[in-house]
């Protein structure tokens, strides 16, 4: 689970900084309303990042580790495949956060998702984290299923990119009047798992 620490200047930096990218757009938010709004002088802010751009960088890296670390063990994954109902262990995929968390890399995400067509590193960081490593968990345990005869044979790549875009659009939702709990999420997740027979 990721732990953080509000209180440190660094962390204050980095949340508002997901906030008001997210809100706004990168473009638009000056390293000087993001010291303004945690209420620190804005020269400040350099004494943790030398730039806006490396406290980007810096959220991307940060979700990306703690995905890393939440990742599931897919060895497990494999395991239960083989006794399990399939619906059940694909539901078993989903990193849980605390609200509080999952709107931070939400908003993380969000900022990647508004800069993807024009920042090769927003599209790399969105590529990793939501398609490469959905189909990195989810494409070998699928194949397992239906070598076990447990599921029918399909087009996994087709499937892959209903499943990531369901993930990246849920994301960013969370960020407007679309906003959905994580009960809500799980529910659509569910859904598309139906569509595996």
């Amino acid at each position: 689970m990721y732990e953080h620490n509000k209180n440190t200047t660094k962390e204050k930096i980095l949340m508002t900084a997901a906030r008001m990218f997210s809100e706004r757009g990168y473009d638009r938010v000056t390293t000087r309303e993001i010291a303004k709004d945690i209420g620190i002088n804005s020269a400040s802010i350099y004494h943790y990042f030398s730039s806006k751009n490396e406290i980007l960088k810096s959220l991307y890296k940060l979700y990306s580790e703690q995905r890393q670390k939440e990742s599931p063990d897919i060895d497990e994954l494999l395991r239960l495949a083989e006794t399990d109902a399939p619906h059940e262990v694909l539901m078993k995929i989903e990193y849980y956060y605390d609200e509080e968390v999952r709107q931070f890399f939400d908003q993380i995400l969000v900022t990647a998702s508004r800069m993807v067509c024009s920042d090769p590193e927003s599209e790399r960081f969105i590529r990793e984290n939501i398609f490469d490593n959905i189909t990195r968990i989810i494409k070998p345990l699928l194949r397992r299923m239906v070598e076990l005869g447990k599921i029918e044979s399909f087009d996994d790549d087709v499937f892959f990119k209903v499943l990531s875009n369901y993930c990246f659009s849920a994301a960013a939702l969370n960020n407007s009047v679309f906003r959905q709990n994580f009960a809500e999420y799980r529910t659509g997740l569910s859904y598309i798992f139906t569509m595996i027979k």
